[in-house]
């Protein structure tokens, strides 16, 4: 995977980026890495997607605040009930960043379900699509879990970022958290240029 690019190129760059939060204990630090993606990448603009458990991890109207755009529920209910979520997603947007990715939200996806406007729009687009997963400990090693990974990353225009290890907040274990923001943008600026390698397995141990 490529590293984050800090130089004035990389800087100017510009893309709509719809980004997907869903419900880890990761979804918190959300309003850090926005503020953190406003400062390297200042012409980049960003809608948020939140499902409906995250919203008991992070406030919409603090991501709609460090956004500037309103924050965008998974229901099928439009304020101006002129055109689908999942078609405004997928066809108005450069780039899908899940951040962070559930159990259940790639396991939904993996699967096929469009249940869901966010699913649906992932299943549809022809943009890049990135998927930082974030599990709790032990999920990791199940061979479900596995298996959905592994099916998600053989679709064309997905990436799946790596995890990363770390003390679980709950029990005297590692879990597998959600990647630093900058890997997810890195994936998404490759694949966009149109250098997507082979993937990366779906989880690392920690950069040293």
């Amino acid at each position: 995977m490529a590293e984050f690019r800090h130089d004035d190129e990389a800087r100017s760059y510009k893309a709509d980026l719809f980004l997907i939060a869903t419900g880890t204990l990761s979804t918190a630090h959300l309003p850090f890495w926005l503020n953190w993606l406003a400062t390297n990448r200042p012409d980049y603009t960003v809608t948020a997607g939140l499902t409906d458990s995250a919203k008991g991890f992070v406030s919409p109207a603090a991501l709609a605040a460090l956004t500037g755009s309103p924050v965008v529920s998974n229901t099928w209910t439009t304020p101006d009930g002129l055109r689908p979520v999942h078609t405004s997603i997928a066809e108005g947007h450069d780039g899908i960043i899940v951040y962070p990715a559930s159990v259940a939200f790639l396991s939904a996806l993996a699967s096929g379900s469009g249940d869901k406007p966010f699913t649906l729009a992932a299943l549809g687009a022809q943009v890049p699509v990135v998927l930082a997963p974030s599990l709790p400990p032990g999920v990791a090693d199940n061979p479900i879990v596995r298996g959905v990974l592994a099916r998600l990353a053989e679709v064309p225009g997905y990436r799946l970022v790596p995890t990363r290890k770390k003390a679980s907040s709950s029990v005297d274990r590692e879990a597998d958290v959600a990647a630093p923001l900058w890997e997810a943008v890195s994936a998404f600026e490759e694949a966009r240029q149109g250098t997507d390698g082979p993937q990366d397995g779906p989880a690392a141990d920690p950069a040293p």
